[in-house]
């Protein structure tokens, strides 16, 4: 049982790591659906209560337009849906809450788009509503981010909106506590431990990335060497701090 995490599926250049090209999606698709692997959303994931073992959920992060462009082509060719978790203040714009290393800027998902995926029995979840790190905001920031955003997307949807992925893979037990106050039944994370909550509020995922090889998509898949994985994970968590740091600034939040 796995829950798999992607960013941008695009051919353009990027100075990260945190995309996958078309081509390498597609072929770790079509080598999962090979070996008897199913998909479902996050939240059928979370509520399927047989053995997950061949069951796999796809969620990405961020929503940007290279998703419609390319993932979400080629999973409808094979019937499968996934979780779009989405940044409603930056619908239809470009990324500029991140870093934007060497002026490389990417475009976002339009409302028509997220739209037409949801249509297509895509889940549609919140990633906040500006892409800060929600455990540096205060107590009334934190509940404009969880609020607005769930609120926004469930009025441009007309459909309820159930899980939250936090930005960063950044959490807390009181961000946690905000999101389940403000109507989320679960919330995702990346290598970030968080203690004290409930785990449907700290579901792990494990990423995928340029240099993913497909034997290392296949280790990921059947949760082969996780301890490893998962400390590069943490570790490539700690690196988009860096994000953090620059937008933010080191001032944090108990």
């Amino acid at each position: 049982m796995s829950v798999l995490a992607y960013h941008m599926v695009d051919t353009r250049f990027d100075w990260g790591i945190t995309r996958v090209t078309p081509k390498q999606f597609r072929r770790q698709i079509e080598f999962a659906l090979n070996r008897g692997f199913t998909f479902q959303t996050i939240s059928e994931y979370l509520s399927y209560e047989n053995d997950h073992s061949k069951h796999i959920a796809i969620t990405f992060d961020d929503g940007y337009k290279s998703i419609y462009d390319y993932a979400f082509k080629i999973l409808k060719q094979f019937g499968i849906k996934a979780t779009l978790f989405v940044i409603p203040g930056f619908v239809g714009q470009r990324n500029t809450w991140d870093v934007n290393i060497g002026w490389l800027k990417f475009d976002h998902l339009g409302w028509h788009d997220i739209k037409e995926m949801h249509d297509a029995g895509w889940e549609i979840g919140s990633h906040s509503m500006s892409h800060r790190d929600l455990t540096r905001l205060d107590n009334r920031e934190l509940d404009y981010e969880l609020d607005a955003s769930k609120m926004l997307l469930e009025r441009r949807l007309n459909s309820p909106v159930h899980v939250i992925s936090y930005p960063f893979g950044n959490a807390n037990r009181r961000v946690c506590e905000a999101s389940a106050k403000h109507g989320y039944q679960a919330g995702v994370v990346m290598g970030k431990k968080i203690t004290h909550v409930p785990e449907k509020f700290a579901v792990p995922r494990i990423g995928l990335y340029l240099l993913d090889s497909l034997k290392i998509f296949e280790q990921k898949i059947y949760l082969k060497n996780m301890r490893a994985y998962r400390t590069l994970q943490r570790f490539i968590d700690l690196c988009s701090d860096g994000t953090v740091v620059v937008k933010q600034g080191l001032k944090t939040k108990k």
